[in-house]
Formats: C-alpha cells, sequence, structure tokens
C-alpha cells in the first residue's frame, strides 16, 4: 500500500505561500511505515483538481487531500473530488448545526455561505473539525480512499495526528516504521559521494538518497521495519561500509551541524580560535558563536577587504597581492600569536582591482595556523555572493575541524 498527497491552492502556485502541509503530511505517514510515491500542488481549479485526484486514485491506495474546504467560491476540493469519484454532494444539515455552534461559540456571524461546508460527497465518512469550521471527510471507493483535509496547518496537523493517522494504521495493518539515518558530509562534491558509494544506491530495504546544500551532502539511509529496533539492525551494516567508504568527510550525523561540533571539538580539546575574515562578511564566526561553545571563538577580525585586514596585522600589500598564499599563512599566525589563541584561521580573498582587465575569477585563500605548522587550501569562485560566503564558511571550518580529529587535508 502506498500513499500520494494533493496539496491545493493558487497562491502555492504563486509562489505567496510556503506549502508545510506536505512535509507534516508525509512525516507522519513516515511514521507509520506508509510509503509515500507522489506530491502535486494544482491551483483552486475544480477541473484541474478533479483530474489530478482522478490520476492520483489510478496509481495510488491513499490520496490525502489538502486545503480547499472552506466556504468561498474558490474552495473547489468538495466539488472536485466528487467529480473525481462520480458522487453527488449531499447536504448534511447536522454538520451545519455543528459549524453554526462553532461560530457562535467564536461569537462571530456565520454567513450564507458557510453552507457549502456541510455538502459532502454522497457516503463519505466525516471528519468533525473541532479546531476549525471547515469538516474533513473520507471518500472509500473501489480505485482508493480520498482523504480530504483543510489547508490551515493547525487544522491539519490536529486532524492528522488524532483522525487520520489512527485510520491509516488499521488500513495499513501490521505496525512499520519507516526510518531515515542521516550522515553529514562537507568538502566534498555530491558526484564525489556518488562515485565512492553509487553501487550501494541501489538497494530496496535499506534505501539511500542524497540530499546536496552548499559546501555540504547528506547521506539519507532509510529502512522500514516493524519498529525501531529492527530499522536499526537493517541499516548498521550498510551504514558502516557507508563509513567505510567516506571515511573523515563525515562529520556528523542526525540533527549535528558543521559549526555544532567544531564547537564542541574545540572545548574538549579545552583550544580556542581566532580569526582574520575578508571574505564572508564574519559568517564563520556568526555560525560558531550561534553553538553552546561560542566562548572557543575569542577574537574575530572582520574587515572589509583583503588589503585591509593584511595592514592591520601588518602584512605588505604588494606582497599579499604577488603572495597570496604564503600572506595568508602569515595572517593565521599572526592573528593567532596577537590575541593568544590556540589556532588562528584567516579567510582572505582577492578580488581583481577595480577596472582591471584580466579575466582571472576571483580566489579565496584559507589558512590555518597551530604555531608550529600552517594547513592551507585556495579555492577559485565565480562572484562573491551569499553562497560564496556560506561555501568558503563550511570550508573553513572544516580546516579546523579536520586539524581537531588528526585528518590531513582533504584533497578534493
Amino acid at each position: 500500500m502506498h500513499a500520494e498527497i494533493v496539496v491545493t491552492g493558487s497562491e502555492l502556485l504563486l509562489g505567496e505561500t510556503v506549502d508545510t502541509n506536505s512535509c507534516t503530511m508525509a512525516r507522519l505517514l513516515r511514521d507509520i511505515g506508509l510509503d509515500l510515491y507522489y506530491k502535486t500542488t494544482v491551483g483552486d481549479n475544480r477541473q484541474r483538481l478533479a483530474a489530478v485526484v482522478s490520476l492520483a486514485l489510478e496509481r495510488s491506495d491513499i490520496v490525502l487531500v489538502s486545503g480547499g474546504l472552506g466556504p468561498t467560491v474558490d474552495d473547489v476540493t468538495r466539488e472536485a473530488v466528487a467529480d473525481a469519484t462520480e458522487r453527488p454532494l449531499v447536504f448534511h444539515p447536522e454538520l451545519l448545526d455543528q459549524i453554526a455552534e462553532r461560530f457562535a461559540r467564536f461569537g462571530r456571524p456565520m454567513t450564507d455561505n458557510n453552507r457549502r461546508q456541510a455538502m459532502m460527497p454522497r457516503g463519505s465518512t466525516v471528519i468533525e473539525n473541532p479546531v476549525g469550521t471547515a469538516p474533513a471527510f473520507i471518500v472509500e471507493e473501489r480505485r482508493g480512499t480520498v482523504i480530504c483535509l483543510p489547508g490551515v496547518p493547525r487544522e491539519l496537523e490536529y486532524l492528522m495526528e488524532r483522525r487520520v493517522v489512527p485510520y491509516l494504521k488499521g488500513r495499513v495493518g501490521s505496525a512499520a516504521v519507516i526510518f531515515p539515518k542521516v550522515l553529514r558530509t562537507c568538502a566534498i562534491g555530491e558526484s564525489q559521494i556518488d562515485a565512492r558509494i553509487g553501487d550501494l544506491m541501489s538497494g530496496r530495504n535499506p534505501t539511500i538518497g542524497l540530499a546536496a546544500h552548499s559546501g555540504q551532502v547528506d547521506v539519507r539511509i532509510t529502512a522500514k521495519a516493524h519498529d525501531q529496533a529492527e530499522a536499526d539492525r537493517l541499516i548498521a551494516p550498510i551504514e558502516a561500509e557507508v563509513r567505510a567508504r567516506l571515511g573523515d568527510v563525515i562529520y556528523g550525523e542526525g540533527t549535528e551541524t558543521l559549526e555544532g561540533v567544531v564547537g564542541r571539538l574545540l572545548a574538549e580539546g579545552g583550544k580556542t580560535l581566532a580569526l582574520a575574515d575578508s571574505v564572508t562578511g564574519g559568517k564563520v564566526a556568526e555560525m560558531l558563536v550561534d553553538t553552546p561553545e561560542a566562548h572557543v571563538l575569542i577574537s574575530d577580525e572582520r574587515h572589509q577587504d583583503a588589503l585591509s585586514a593584511a595592514a592591520t596585522l601588518h602584512i605588505d600589500a604588494e606582497r599579499l597581492t604577488a603572495q597570496p598564499q604564503s600572506a595568508a599563512e602569515e595572517v593565521a599566525e599572526s592573528v593567532r600569536a596577537n590575541v593568544g589563541a590556540s589556532l588562528g584561521l584567516v579567510v582572505l580573498g582577492m578580488l581583481p582591482p577595480p577596472g582591471s582587465a584580466t579575466d582571472q575569477p576571483p580566489r579565496a585563500y584559507l589558512s590555518l595556523s597551530d604555531g608550529k605548522q600552517v594547513a592551507s587550501r585556495s579555492y577559485q569562485f565565480g562572484d562573491e555572493n551569499a553562497m560564496t560566503r556560506r561555501w568558503l564558511s563550511i570550508r573553513g571550518l572544516d580546516l579546523v575541524r579536520r586539524h581537531l580529529i588528526g585528518a590531513g587535508m582533504n584533497d578534493e
């Protein structure tokens, strides 16, 4: 048995509203082991919504529809589902009484158009909505089951947890869980991870999937089992193989963040970090400051450009331009020594001079000094924007992490 989600609302297609309902439904379906194969977003159009629901019934056992149960003209879910299941709408006076009672309880007048909310496809099972005015309903037919829920997120979550999930558990049969284990990596590309573990990604249970972010890639191992313990047993050998192949590019798991891991490693090792950052606008520092171990960051020299950073730390500007890598290494040691930190990290960026005819793209230079040795890396980037700053911040934090765990430089 598998499910499909249909989310309605023209505001979703116009980009005016973010769809959170499908995330709520998907999470709750996962928790009871019901596979979700499709998700469709459709506007407030009766014909198009009816066509989408009809298609969903042809390919899925359970179809969950969110939205379109209000009293207004553009709330067309009742009519569309009636069309798709070839059932007439039937008026339920007891539903109208319930709706009127809720309006009275809220101290608001009920208008005539609320009568539409008491119309249901013939043979529907009504789901009373005690936290709103739009009743939900279930239609069971030969092709499958349609469950229609209000689009207000608070109401949808309430009804999913208290009415729909118990109903679906009875339909699914034996208890099951779908459990994802997420391994978090950084400073390695999605294609490189695929090259290392691609052959493992064809399994059916557990399955492996990748999710790429700026400078980071998540490896998701998902198992379907009768309980958590069985899911853990299924995941364990696959996780072990993934870890063996990816090694120390894995920095954490679950909800761990790179900055949180770095902060913890610094605190556990009794070390502090000083920064000189002319590229990310202080992003590296901001990421660390947001961790519980913020005290490990004892100095943050923020500058508008590489030349001002060099001037502050007494690095010759001409040398910075001619020998940026060695200059960055000197800056890293200088900022470390100046404030007495255990480690000094510098992120320097070199942009082409204004009016320059050079076609060389800008580069950034990362250096980390512990007072005895310096680790360095340089990166070419196309433009200095938010994504670039985030990407370079991740690279800088990973340089610190690798030093703290005793790993070598990550050759990408």
